[in-house]
């Protein structure tokens, strides 16, 4: 039998928070795709390719802004896998999952456009990664990496992610949650800096759709879709049936507040 919180299909939410629900997920998403590809674009000062290291944080670091902005909203989970590992614990309504979709997705667009229009066309392309010329943000396997190698390592790290999610949403974590904006930076910066030179460690399908759609590279893109939203799906199962523990019941207050002797008196 399932633990865990139970997986609710409707929810009780107005088309108003839905509203601001969507909008929540399309400015985080917005500023992660922004501030991290951003992070990816050829040093305009000098000319040159910037350290992994630096884009890792920067993504990270993005990461931790959008958490801290529209976290208390949303859960600013500002990448589709996040919330279908979500859904998948039960700890949001199946309803609104198409709605963080939609916000996510559009969030990636806008976060890429305007990164398009404050950027010099020359400094949008040329670069090298992982072996290869690529526009920033577009990613694709290193020369010397499978696509079946690719996918189990887009799989991994994304599962990761994953469970990290599962443990920082236990209940039995329901006191540690003032530094969750950087927990989740940090994940992010270590997870790309060990994967990035494998795929890129984008760990987010939206993040990927983004670039190469205003780009035209659709190098392997399916493997950064397929492998992130199945980890995601997968690392909620696991964390659900293995991790999880039945949340405490909650005490309801009695009703009569006002002794009864004293009622009576009254």
């Amino acid at each position: 039998m399932a633990k865990g919180n139970k997986i609710k299909l409707l929810d009780d939410m107005s088309t108003g928070d839905r509203v601001v629900l969507c909008l929540s997920e399309l400015g985080g998403t917005a500023i992660l795709v922004f501030l991290g590809c951003m992070g990816c674009v050829t040093d305009i000062t000098s000319a040159k390719a910037i350290p992994h290291e630096q884009i890792s944080l920067t993504f990270g670091l993005a990461v931790m802004i959008a958490v801290q902005v529209f976290g208390h909203v949303s859960g600013s989970h500002i990448n589709p896998i996040v919330t279908v590992t979500a859904a998948t614990l039960g700890h949001i309504a199946l309803i609104r999952v198409p709605i963080y979709f939609v916000g996510q997705l559009l969030g990636a667009l806008l976060g890429f456009s305007l990164l398009k229009i404050s950027t010099p066309a020359e400094y949008m392309g040329n670069q090298i990664l992982n072996g290869t010329v690529k526009t920033p943000g577009v990613c694709s396997p290193g020369i010397t990496v499978s696509p079946g190698q690719a996918f189990l390592v887009e799989f991994l790290a994304t599962l990761i992610l994953a469970l990290v999610c599962g443990g920082v949403w236990d209940h039995r974590n329901s006191n540690k949650h003032d530094s969750v904006p950087i927990r989740f930076g940090l994940t992010i910066a270590v997870l790309a800096m060990a994967a990035g030179p494998y795929t890129g460690a984008h760990m987010n399908p939206v993040r990927s759709f983004a670039p190469a759609l205003f780009n035209g590279d659709w190098d392997h893109h399916w493997l950064y879709w397929l492998a992130p939203l199945s980890a995601g799906f997968f690392g909620g199962l696991l964390y659900r049936f293995i991790f999880s523990t039945e949340p405490p019941k909650k005490i309801e207050e009695a009703v009569e507040s006002i002794p009864l002797n004293d009622h009576a008196k009254a």
